[in-house]
């Protein structure tokens, strides 16, 4: 037993080593190293894996620890491609940071199953309820297991249709699709009017089947209140999916679909639509950022809410991907109160107010939302939530052949027809779902009174 904690011990150090290497030792420097009176500060360890909020982060674990000088110390490790290796190989070590982000590839209910995580109801007090909600609470299997709060939420991610204002202004279209069939008639239009100067209306990165129709394919499903799972019944029903994808057929039938869809990824594609030669696409709230500094550009682009499928009134409501957690506090952390201090300083406004200000995530803190001031990055305050809640986590369970959104793919590309896609997808979920659950691997979620709709008045 002796041996290998000191081998993962060994392993952790090795880890550390590579990410400072990556670049990670400056930034770990921000926490004070002066000490106070005693000599003897508290220190806890912070890791993260977000760059995108260095500037603001330094700034404030600065100010905490000027403030709490003598009494408590911050580290912040900031990590790169390691950032899951090494938490993993921390935890088996017994030497976890007292708080990390939470907004990573290890499983929520495995960091529950490894008792890596502390459970924070014992420090919620009424008034963080009341600041948060048992909406945001007590998201299941986001950030609540049997009860228990994990995290709480900062930022999440919303997913819009982007558009190019020029083009749609060229080809006579008003403003962006309301439904389904003016999306498919409005690519089109585009298509036409900028023939000459090779701009076509619609463009989709299939590279990644998984990243492109959760893009825009289930935010439209969901938004009209529907999924491929059925939360009222426990059951798999992909039949939900067809007319959307019909729609995105068309396009591609037509000749709408910017060429060589099959293998783009989203960054050429960004590159593409900041030189103009794209109508429209889906995509996250990243956006904003990313026409700010990594593809800049002179075109005039907005961003509207995805369309529904007869183009009504949403029935339901577009979904906030990552929105529940943001922090996690080690269960191993021998300075629980301190860390705790220090979290909830996180969690103030005065962190998460300025957070969103500038920029560095959607809010889905109501009371973030109404005291902040419009943020500055062009069209970001576009993706704040409106018709937009953190729907339930699917259960977890192994299925076996393609997933849903390669046989999905496939039906675009013409390989395989969508009814028989369809039918095969059904009984193939449903089985794994069934056999899966007759084993105890897995708990059906059942919800009879299911309704996005009604979240949104939480």
């Amino acid at each position: 037993m002796k041996n290998k904690k000191t081998i993962a011990k060994t392993s952790l150090a090795l880890v550390l080593a590579s990410s400072l290497l990556a670049g990670c030792g400056a930034a770990s420097n921000s926490a004070s190293s002066n000490g106070g009176a005693n000599g003897h500060p508290v220190k806890l360890k912070y890791w993260t894996n977000a760059r995108h909020d260095t500037d603001l982060m330094k700034e404030k674990i600065d100010k905490f620890n000027e403030t709490h000088k003598g009494k408590i110390e911050v580290e912040q490790q900031i990590m790169t491609d390691n950032y899951e290796q090494a938490l993993q190989t921390a935890i088996q070590a017994d030497e976890a940071p007292d708080i990390f982000n939470a907004k990573m590839k290890i499983k929520f209910e495995d960091l529950v199953k490894m008792k890596a995580i502390e459970p924070l109801d014992e420090y919620l007090t009424p008034d963080i309820k009341t600041r948060f909600g048992e909406s945001l609470l007590k998201v299941d299997r986001q950030n609540a297991i049997d009860g228990k709060t994990y995290s709480l939420p900062n930022y999440g991610t919303t997913w819009r249709l982007i558009y190019n204002k020029d083009l749609f202004a060229k080809a006579g279209i008003s403003g962006p699709p309301k439904s389904v069939a003016e999306l498919v008639d409005d690519a089109k239009k585009i298509t036409e009017a900028g023939k000459a100067d090779g701009v076509y209306g619609f463009a989709l990165n299939m590279k990644t089947p998984s990243a492109a129709f959760e893009r825009g394919l289930l935010p439209m499903v969901r938004l009209d209140g529907k999924d491929y799972y059925d939360w009222k019944t426990g059951k798999y029903d992909f039949e939900v999916l067809k007319p959307y994808v019909e729609g995105i057929k068309k396009i591609v039938d037509n000749k709408s679909m910017l060429p060589g869809y099959e293998s783009l990824d989203i960054d050429p594609l960004r590159n593409q639509f900041a030189a103009g030669k794209i109508g429209m696409y889906f995509s996250l709230s990243a956006e904003p950022g990313v026409y700010d500094s990594q593809f800049p550009t002179k075109i005039d682009w907005g961003v509207a809410q995805v369309p529904t499928l007869d183009g009504g009134a949403p029935k339901g409501a577009n979904y906030i991907n990552g929105g529940a957690s943001w922090l996690y506090m080690s269960a191993k952390s021998k300075n629980k109160k301190e860390a705790w201090e220090f979290m909830n300083y996180l969690y103030s406004d005065e962190l998460l107010v300025p957070y969103y200000e500038q920029g560095k995530g959607v809010s889905v803190v109501p009371s973030v939302i109404s005291k902040a001031k419009e943020p500055t990055l062009k069209n970001f305050k576009e993706f704040a939530p409106k018709d937009d809640i953190m729907w339930p986590a699917y259960p977890v369970h192994k299925v076996e052949g393609k997933p849903w959104q390669s046989v999905i793919s496939e039906s675009l590309l013409g390989l395989t027809p969508l009814e028989k896609g369809i039918e095969d997808l059904n009984k193939r979920y449903n089985d794994a779902l069934n056999n899966e659950e007759k084993a105890g691997n897995v708990k059906r979620v059942v919800d009879p009174n299911f309704d996005p709709r009604s979240q949104l008045k939480k």
